[in-house]
């Protein structure tokens, strides 16, 4: 992922993220989905074939429900949920 801010960490630019996701998919009672979310972004840069990471300066998200989301937190939720069902398709599962 790539930062759109990069970050200075002791004179070096981390311009990258590496991702850790997971998401909890579920419906309420109406049959609307619902989902908790947590998204740990760690900050990367690559120089030369060197990849060094800084988990100390990790990005957390914890959602418990959407309904606490923001919006950029719900369109992102969203087009997961979209990609995840076409794979689902196309897998034919």
């Amino acid at each position: 992922m790539t930062a759109t801010n990069p970050i200075e960490i002791n004179g070096k630019s981390f311009d990258r993220y590496s991702l850790n996701l997971i998401v909890s998919g579920s419906y309420d009672a109406e049959g609307q989905p619902d989902a908790s979310v947590v998204c740990n972004l760690v900050p990367t840069r690559i120089e030369g074939d060197m990849v060094e990471t800084a988990p100390q300066n990790a990005l957390n998200i914890r959602l418990g429900k959407l309904d606490q989301a923001d919006e950029p937190t719900l369109a992102a939720v969203t087009a997961i949920h979209a990609a995840l069902q076409t794979f689902i398709i196309s897998k034919g599962i």
